[in-house]
C-alpha cells in the first residue's frame, strides 16, 4: 500500500526531499490557492479540497491506495493543519510529513521577533474567543480562518475588553504568497484595517510595557457572572474549591452547576481540562449558556438535565464538584469517579453539612467550614461585620487501582 506525502508549502519553496515526494505524486489534493502556484507535476491530477474536507477525506485516502498521492498544506500540516484530520482515516505508518515554515513562524520572522515565548491560539472553526488567556499572554499568535479574519479577532478583543485597543500587535496576511503583508499598530488600528481583513491573516499580540490585561479567571467578582437572586458559589469559596480539586487535563463535572461560575474558572485556568456543567433549572440554563458566551471558553459545556440521572452519560471525571445535594448524588458521583480522582462538594443547609460530616468516611480527606465577613457601613458613616452563612466543603478522593 503507498505512502502518502503531506507535504507543508512556504510559497512554492520546498525542500529538496519534500520536491523529490512531490514530482513523484499521480494525485496532488490541496486547496485551489495552493494547486495555482505550486510548480506541480505534468502529469499528476489535481484535486481541490473544498470547506467539506471531512468528508472527502475517506475516499481520497481509498484513492491512494493504488496511485502515488501528495497532499498540500500551508506551513506545518501537523500545526492546526490538515495532518490531525488524516490521522483519523489512516494509520500514522501510512503518512510521510514534510513540515513547512507556519504562519506565525514567517510573521514574527518579518518582524524579527523571538518566538519562544509565545502562546499560540486556534478560533479556526470555533465560536468562542478566549480573551482573557489571549490578552493575558505577554506575547501570542492568533489564528482565525477566511469568515474571522485578523480584523475581526482585533475587533472582538476589544469588544471583550477595551483597554487592550491600545495594545502592541501585528498582523500577517497572504504569508508565502505574492501579495504577502506584514504590518504593525496597536490593536485598535488593526480593528479598522482593511488589509487584516484578508482571509489569510494571523494576528500577533506584541509585548507592551504598559501592558493592561483582564483579571485572572480565578475568583472573579459575582458580578462579572449572570446569576440568580445571589445563587453563586462565591469568590473566596470558589478560590478554595478549585485549590481542593487539584486541576489537572482529564473530565470535570459541575453538578448542579447554576451560573457555572466554579466549572467555567476550572476551565480557564487548565485549558487540558474539559468541563461538563449539569443544570436542570431552565432560567439557570440559560444565565449557564451566556456565562460561558461571554468569558468565551470552549473547554467546558452545558447540559440540561438532572444531574442525578445523567451521571450515566457523561464521560467519566477524574474531577467533580458538587454544589450542594443528596446522598444519592454523592455517592453515585463517586462511584463513577476514576481513580486517584477528586471530589468536592460545598453544603450549606444543615441537611447537607450532616451527609458531608457521615458520608464515604474512608474516603474523605478533608472536611473544613469557611466563614466570611464583609464590611458594611451604617448611617453613621462607621462600619461593622456582616457575616454570611459558613459554608462546609468536603474533599474526597479515590484511591489508585493496585497494580497486579
Amino acid at each position: 500500500m503507498n505512502s502518502i506525502f503531506v507535504i507543508g508549502c512556504n510559497g512554492n519553496h520546498f525542500s529538496p526531499e519534500a520536491r523529490q515526494a512531490l514530482d513523484k505524486a499521480e494525485i496532488v489534493a490541496g486547496s485551489a490557492s495552493l494547486l495555482n502556484i505550486i510548480d506541480l507535476p505534468e502529469s499528476a491530477e489535481k484535486v481541490v479540497l473544498s470547506n467539506n474536507l471531512m468528508a472527502a477525506l475517506p475516499d481520497l485516502i481509498n484513492r491512494s491506495k493504488n496511485r502515488q498521492m501528495a497532499i498540500l498544506a500551508s506551513g506545518d500540516p501537523l500545526f492546526y493543519g490538515i495532518g490531525a484530520s488524516l490521522l483519523r482515516f489512516t494509520p500514522a505508518k501510512r503518512l510521510i510529513f514534510y513540515p513547512g515554515l507556519t504562519a506565525f513562524q514567517k510573521l514574527f520572522a518579518g518582524l524579527g521577533q523571538p518566538w519562544n515565548a509565545a502562546r499560540l491560539f486556534s478560533l479556526h472553526a470555533k465560536t468562542e474567543i478566549p480573551f482573557r488567556a489571549i490578552l493575558r499572554a505577554e506575547l501570542a499568535a492568533v489564528y482565525g480562518d477566511a469568515t474571522r479574519p485578523a480584523q475581526k479577532i482585533a475587533r472582538e478583543l476589544i469588544e471583550k475588553y477595551p483597554p487592550a485597543a491600545m495594545r502592541k500587535a501585528a498582523v500577517g496576511c497572504n504569508l508565502g504568497f505574492p501579495e504577502e503583508n506584514v504590518f504593525a499598530g496597536t490593536l485598535a488600528q488593526v480593528a479598522r484595517s482593511h488589509e487584516a481583513a484578508a482571509s489569510l491573516s494571523v494576528l500577533a499580540l506584541l509585548p507592551d510595557p504598559d501592558l493592561k490585561v483582564p483579571t485572572f479567571p480565578l475568583g472573579l467578582p459575582d458580578h462579572k457572572y449572570i446569576h440568580f437572586e445571589n445563587m453563586i458559589t462565591h469568590p473566596e469559596v470558589r478560590a478554595i474549591v478549585l485549590s481542593k480539586l487539584r486541576l489537572r487535563s482529564g473530565v470535570m463535572w459541575d453538578l448542579g452547576a447554576g451560573s457555572g461560575s466554579v466549572g467555567l474558572e476550572a476551565a480557564g485556568l487548565c485549558r487540558e481540562l474539559q468541563v461538563h456543567a449539569v443544570e436542570k433549572n431552565p432560567d439557570r440554563l440559560i444565565h449557564l449558556s451566556e456565562n460561558i458566551k461571554n468569558e468565551g471558553i470552549g473547554n467546558i459545556i452545558a447540559h440540561a438535565g438532572d444531574a442525578l440521572t445523567m451521571l450515566n452519560e457523561l464521560p467519566p471525571p477524574n474531577r467533580i464538584f458538587i454544589g450542594g445535594g443528596g446522598p444519592d448524588l454523592l455517592l453515585q458521583s463517586f462511584e463513577r469517579l476514576l481513580p486517584n480522582g477528586h471530589l468536592v462538594i460545598t453544603g450549606i443547609t444543615v441537611e447537607t453539612v450532616a451527609l458531608l460530616n457521615t458520608a464515604l468516611p474512608e474516603y474523605r480527606k478533608e472536611l473544613l467550614s469557611i466563614s466570611v465577613s464583609r464590611s458594611k457601613e451604617l448611617a453613621s458613616g462607621d462600619s461593622i461585620w456582616s457575616a454570611e452563612n459558613p459554608i462546609t466543603i468536603a474533599v474526597f478522593t479515590k484511591p489508585e487501582e493496585k497494580r497486579k
